[in-house]
């Protein structure tokens, strides 16, 4: 399997909403057949133009990190994964 390609699609400022002004920075995932859109929300007044990007990438990073711990539970053994994948669940006819 090839790695992940992790690109900065777009950066926008969105309407002001209850935290004042923010920033949307959409980030672009894909890996062969797989492609999907990551926005990130950042307060405008938190951080300065110039670091906007480096704080969106840490909160991306943070967002996989936490999302992994969460589906630890759904990791399976190579052994169990092969297990499962010989069953025959479907009907033949």
């Amino acid at each position: 399997m090839s790695e992940f390609k992790v690109t900065l699609a777009r950066i926008e400022a969105v309407e002001e909403g209850e935290q004042g002004k923010q920033i949307r920075a959409v980030f672009h995932i894909e890996r062969d057949v797989i492609s999907f859109n990551v926005p990130i929300y950042l307060r405008a007044r938190d951080f300065a133009n110039s670091e906007m990007v480096k704080a969106a990438r840490n909160s991306l990073h943070r967002m996989f990190v936490e999302l992994a711990d969460q589906s630890k539970v759904w990791d399976i053994s190579p052994a169990e994964l092969e297990r499962i994948s010989k069953m025959n669940v479907r009907s033949t006819e």
